[in-house]
């Protein structure tokens, strides 16, 4: 008979992904079956393809495909922004000279070395860590905005069963958001809205471990990558800029500002800080040294394993501070009990 056969055949992933019950299963599915292989794929191979690229784009002009594309694809062979310029010329040049594939290359090559290194926090690589992480916020926003994530009750959502995230850690109010358009929203409202939550003591132990892990570090303190994605955008508007001149100002505005969010973000990640509580953060890089170690710390927290280290130092941290704080506290008590020894006198 004709049409679609229902008995067609699906692939055992593609089943299970159907059947899955609970989002922690249907995410686990896509993870092992979408995104290990691909990733691990390109983890083997893109910068080969990327450096093959580069070896031949010289050549680019020579392909049979821009007529194709010229003729098929509504081009105006003789806009403005070619001032004068043969059509096919300018976007052989635009391919080969004017996109900035140095600065891509170089970006391909840091984010790919950050996604493909080994999670020393955790198992797993730092792409895994960042898939989980994304897993989470999407749970996160079902519950802010009014779903319900498909979660076994027994058997908990989390991403690890012993991390207990408490309610207060998980639910965002965005009620304040809730009439206002996407444009409206400034960096600044977000940025506030994140620093509360994160300076939550409560929540510390779960932002560093879903957030704030080594792969996240490794991303963030990667100056070379934050260069190369900068140099990458600027290059982008150059172009944008010659196909639409009309809009030079607003392009040149919106670069600067969002730019200004971009760096803004950064710095706060790199050193997050809460002056109203005692809650911060480790931000090393899997593989990376972290400051000065505190007297004692090492030794203390010797033979632990990475994640559990990085606990045993923070609270290192913590109690050496305290006790500097009562240490201070103890000599000025008896500074002011000799002056006032010193006025009975």
């Amino acid at each position: 008979s004709s049409g679609i056969n229902a008995e067609w055949p699906l692939r055992p992933g593609m089943r299970a992904m159907i059947a899955a019950e609970f989002d922690k299963d249907f995410f686990k599915i896509i993870e092992t079956e979408i995104l290990n292989p691909v990733m691990e794929y390109n983890c083997r191979c893109s910068g080969k393809m990327m450096d093959a690229w580069m070896g031949c784009k010289h050549k680019i002009g020579e392909a049979d495909i821009w007529y194709t594309v010229m003729n098929f694809g509504g081009f105006n062979t003789s806009a403005a922004y070619l001032e004068g310029e043969d059509w096919l010329d300018f976007w052989v040049d635009v391919v080969k000279d004017r996109l900035p594939w140095d600065d891509m290359s170089l970006m391909l090559e840091r984010t790919m070395a950050n996604l493909c290194q080994t999670n020393q926090d955790d198992e797993g690589k730092c792409y895994t860590y960042f898939y989980k992480a994304f897993n989470t916020l999407y749970q996160w926003f079902l519950k802010s905005t009014g779903g319900v994530p498909a979660v076994n009750k027994r058997g908990g959502n989390n991403r690890n069963n012993d991390v207990v995230v408490p309610e207060q850690c998980s639910t965002y109010d965005l009620s304040a958001y809730a009439d206002m358009e996407a444009e409206d929203i400034s960096f600044g409202d977000i940025k506030e809205a994140v620093i509360e939550k994160f300076c939550v003591e409560e929540c510390e132990d779960v932002y560093q471990d879903t957030f704030l892990g080594c792969c996240t570090a490794s991303m963030i303190q990667d100056e070379v990558l934050e260069t190369s994605v900068k140099n990458t955008a600027t290059g982008m508007g150059d172009i944008y800029k010659r196909l639409y001149p009309e809009n030079e100002d607003a392009a040149n505005s919106g670069i600067s500002e969002y730019f200004g969010y971009y760096e803004n973000a950064m710095a706060m990640l790199r050193n997050p800080t809460c002056t109203e509580t005692d809650v911060e953060y480790d931000v090393t890089p899997c593989g990376g040294a972290g400051g000065e170690e505190e007297l004692g710390e090492v030794s203390s927290c010797e033979g632990l394993s990475s994640k559990k280290a990085k606990i045993c130092k923070k609270k290192a941290k913590k109690a050496a501070k305290a006790a500097g704080g009562e240490e201070e506290e103890e000599g000025n008590n008896k500074k002011n009990k000799k002056n006032k020894n010193k006025k009975n006198k």
